[in-house]
């Protein structure tokens, strides 16, 4: 297509230098006399041809270029919803004026979210910022490719450039938020002195896109009655499920009430580093009264087509005085999805410090699913005041997903000795799609086999599903032919939450550039006519590698006179050193005569290569 623009481009320019279809062209144009004013005329190709798009043409004498410029370095990278204008400035190479020039073909055709004029052209294209096509990028969906810019010119010689382009990258992001849900909902409650209250705290996306370095900035060391199991909260990577969770316990010391505020920040999906806030509002009271206790603690996980989670829900009473005629008023027949309880009612007629009064359930999902199971009960406290309570439950369906390795390139990993190294890429994702955690390679960097290496000096990737986030590079150069298989072993936990390992085993060979030799017995022949002298050719590799499919190419049915071979055709499987390829000739001369018999040849040798080689065989024949 390029080729076809500047073929025409090429006919229009002679066209105009031979005077439209007159045979002639001429033109007046002033020469600087001292005064600023002045002319001349010229005939026939006097001055240079006019300028098919617009303007005048410039001093001749060069073959200098139109550089293309633009705006923005690099990729354009630009939020979803955002717009950003990319200007492509085009000056001469040499800073002399170029004419005729413009964009090849339509702008109507951008790629779809970039837009600009239709077509663009310019007089004159020097130095400076006289000639600027100005085009906006505003993307409405996540997305990625390049952009092409091709355009033609008259150079300063005034001959019609074969012309240029300008490539420009771009991808769409993502301005997308973390945001952090607190189970269960509503306000914390939790008697003083009484059982400790979990509260679980999940991290995901607005849109399911990744967002990443999220960090707890809030100092949880001065908030009374709040405690965070782990020390340091973050997360590498946030997206959906329950991937990035903060545990914490509320045990209160002293009747309060308000609002625990926690602040965090994160970098979203188009880099920009953002920040978040979740309020959980909290009180404690003095009063003693029934309390609900799950175990597990915090989010119920259990595994879709498995055994189940077992959970036991504890009824205590916080100061140890009994209470009485406890039941659970959730109907315990019509639990969500994957739930069951052991009993279809559940009661007990005391109730006090502690697990004699246990109810017991099980979570095992079907389908990947979640939620959060309420429990409701009622009872009478010590004092005889009738009381309510609840028990929030968030649960999550989870799936015992395999990581999987793959390098690439695929199957055995071929290089050839002294020509150069071969990189390999292992990359790890999870069979579903869903995230994993924690991968570790358990394998020693430092210990490859000989002739591997990497860029890094240890591997692990905190969170991994499907993509090429979690990528080891390792790289091949053998030094000797050899082969052999390298063994990866890595550990990570699964999306249950189970620990498990796996290991990726690369075949890899090395081997040589030889080549086939054929060696004749005797190497030359001085015979009289009348006699019949066999003559043996022994194809062998120069290093002892394999070579393979060594076939004769000369034609050994028209030998010269005097010659003949014991086979029509010969070719070789495998060729390496000893007898195992062998071309029996036969010279009987039967006249005076002189010569040198060549047998070309051709093979693959060790490293695939298709190569040829000859032979070349002396002989003499007297009276």
């Amino acid at each position: 297509m390029r080729l076809a623009r500047y073929s025409i481009f090429l006919g229009v320019w002679l066209l105009l230098l031979s005077g439209c279809g007159s045979g002639s062209y001429s033109s007046s144009r002033g020469t600087d006399n001292g005064s600023g004013s002045g002319s001349s005329s010229g005939g026939t190709g006097a001055n240079p041809p006019a300028n098919p798009i617009g303007g005048t043409p410039g001093p001749t004498g060069t073959n200098n270029l139109v550089i293309a410029t633009p705006s923005v370095g690099g990729v354009v990278s630009v939020a979803v919803g955002a717009a950003q204008t990319v200007s492509i400035t085009f000056t001469s190479s040499d800073g002399k004026r170029i004419s005729g020039f413009g964009i090849s073909g339509t702008l109507a055709t951008l790629p779809t979210e970039w837009s600009g004029p239709v077509s663009f052209a310019c007089a004159a294209v020097s130095a400076g910022s006289g000639c600027v096509l100005n085009l906006k990028y505003a993307p409405t969906a996540v997305a990625a490719g390049t952009l092409t810019i091709d355009y033609v010119f008259v150079d300063n010689s005034s001959m019609p450039s074969t012309g240029g382009s300008v490539t420009i990258a771009y991808a769409a992001t993502a301005h997308n938020n973390v945001i952090a849900t607190a189970s269960p909902t509503g306000e914390i409650n939790a008697a003083v002195g009484g059982s400790s209250r979990s509260v679980n705290v999940n991290f995901i996306t607005d849109d399911g896109n990744v967002a990443t370095d999220l960090t707890l900035t809030t100092d949880m060391s001065g908030i009374a009655g709040w405690n965070m199991a782990v020390a340091g909260f973050s997360c590498a990577i946030v997206s959906t499920g329950s991937g990035c969770q903060l545990p914490l316990t509320f045990a209160p010391s002293a009747a309060a009430r308000g609002t625990l505020v926690l602040n965090y920040s994160y970098t979203d999906g188009s880099g920009v580093a953002r920040t978040g806030t979740l309020n959980i509002p909290y009180s404690s009271t003095s009063q003693a009264g029934v309390v609900a206790n799950a175990t597990p603690a915090a989010q119920i996980n259990a595994a879709i087509n498995s055994a189940g989670q077992a959970v036991a829900v504890s009824f205590t009473t916080a100061d140890g005085k009994p209470a009485a005629g406890l039941y659970v008023t959730s109907a315990l027949t019509a639990l969500p999805a994957g739930w069951k309880s052991a009993s279809n009612a559940f009661t007990c007629n005391s109730v006090g410090s502690g697990n004699g009064c246990q109810l017991h359930l099980t979570y095992a999902p079907l389908v990947l699913a979640g939620g959060t199971l309420i429990l409701n009960y009622a009872y009478t406290d010590a004092g005889g005041v009738a009381r309510t309570g609840s028990l929030n439950l968030p649960y999550a369906a989870t799936t015992n997903d395999n990581s999987v390795a793959t390098a690439s390139p695929t199957g055995q990993i071929n290089a050839v000795v002294g020509l150069g190294t071969q990189a390999v890429l292992v990359t790890f994702t999870t069979d579903d799609g869903r995230i994993a955690t924690a991968l570790q390679l358990t394998s020693s960097l430092a210990a490859l086999p000989a002739d591997w290496s990497t860029s890094v000096t240890s591997f692990a990737c905190s969170g991994f599903s499907s993509g090429s986030l979690c990528q080891l590079p390792l790289s091949y150069a053998p030094t000797a032919a050899g082969n052999g298989t390298l063994i990866l072993m890595y550990s990570y936990n699964n999306n249950a939450g189970e620990p498990m390992t796996g290991s990726v085993n690369i075949a890899y060979q090395a081997t040589t550039d030889d080549n086939i030799v054929g060696t004749p017995s005797p190497t030359s022949l001085a015979v009289s006519s009348g006699s019949s002298t066999p003559v043996i050719v022994t194809f062998t590799t120069d290093d002892g590698n394999p070579a393979s499919a060594l076939s004769v190419t000369s034609d050994l049915t028209a030998l010269p006179s005097g010659w003949s071979s014991g086979t029509p055709v010969l070719a070789c499987g495998v060729v390496s050193t000893g007898s195992t390829c062998l071309l029996n000739l036969t010279y009987a001369p039967t006249a005076a005569d002189s010569g040198s018999l060549s047998l070309t040849y051709s093979y693959k040798n060790d490293s695939g290569t298709i190569k040829t080689g000859s032979v070349s065989i002396p002989y003499t024949a007297t009276p």
